[in-house]
């Protein structure tokens, strides 16, 4: 069956994907501030998809069963089994065909060109490197890496801004390793930061819990990809960017619940958590208690 084709664009980010008339998305990033990638689980109707050029990078991720899918190569449809827990690669610009002939589940992933390049400045030229098409490929870090973003999104996304674009920064890398025809040479980093960077960054952190911080802002103080920011940092002070963030502002609030006159609800907001209720289940799992019990002891 021949499917209309619309062109959209998700709300928060720049990131584009066509859209398959019929399909239900039954998860989305799009309101999440997640900057260059866009996360969707979707129910695909039997489609039939006749040369489309792709408008940014995208990989899907085969849920569900197996199934049978004809794409077409070089003027010909082939058959392809689809089997789940495989991905497929669709690189930006690239012009495919693909048709199958019943309902099928993916959760797909659509990441900016520019948030690509960036992940992994130091060593690609954006103008030599370009990934090459893969379909049904076996690669148990992309699944595990969408598979747990999945669980953040359906989670309401508790371990914030950092987190989404933490993962997205690794999973562009991998792309970058891995299916590019140019292989590029990684930087060699054999420290952690830098003392006066990672002060800088820091303070920059502590200046600003209450807002949901960007990578990008973070490694920027460094002058490093997203990607080996993320690493330094970890092999600095033993933990990742999202979680001494999440450690910050835990104590921080521990701070605050001692002021008796503050109101909860805003200890939650000027320590950066979404409401009373997101402090509350990490306050929990961090401490095994809750803000209110900690307040009546402290």
């Amino acid at each position: 069956m021949s499917q209309e084709l619309i062109e959209t664009a998700n709300q928060s980010t720049d990131q584009r994907r066509v859209e398959h008339s019929g399909e239900t998305v039954l998860l989305s990033s799009g309101k999440t501030a997640w900057e260059g990638i866009l996360l969707e689980h979707i129910h695909l109707p039997a489609s039939d998809i006749s040369d489309v050029t792709a408008m940014s990078h995208h990989l899907t991720l085969q849920l569900g069963t197996s199934k049978t899918v004809e794409l077409k190569v070089n003027g010909k449809f082939s058959r392809q089994q689809m089997i789940p827990g495989n991905i497929c690669i669709t690189p930006v610009q690239h012009l495919h065909a693909i048709r199958w002939q019943s309902d099928m589940e993916v959760l797909a992933m659509t990441l900016e060109p520019t948030f690509v390049m960036k992940a992994f400045q130091e060593s690609v030229n954006p103008d030599r490197v370009e990934l090459v098409m893969q379909r049904s490929q076996s690669d148990p870090l992309i699944r595990e890496i969408l598979l747990a973003l999945k669980v953040e999104l359906e989670a309401g996304c508790p371990s914030g801004r950092l987190y989404g674009e933490a993962m997205g920064t690794a999973l562009a890398v991998h792309l970058l390793k891995t299916y590019t025809m140019l292989k590029s040479t990684p930087s060699q980093y054999e420290d952690g930061l830098p003392q006066h960077k990672l002060t800088q960054v820091l303070d920059y952190i502590q200046a600003h819990l209450d807002r949901d911080l960007r990578l990008a802002d973070l490694a920027a103080f460094t002058g490093i990809s997203q990607y080996y920011f993320c690493r330094l940092f970890k092999r600095s002070l033993g933990v990742t960017p999202h979680q001494y963030v999440l450690q910050q502002r835990i104590e921080r609030s521990k701070q605050l619940l001692k002021q008796k006159d503050l109101a909860i609800a805003d200890i939650a907001l000027m320590c950066g958590f979404k409401n009373q209720s997101h402090l509350t289940t990490l306050f929990g799992k961090s401490t095994g208690t809750t803000p209110k019990s900690f307040r009546t002891f402290a």
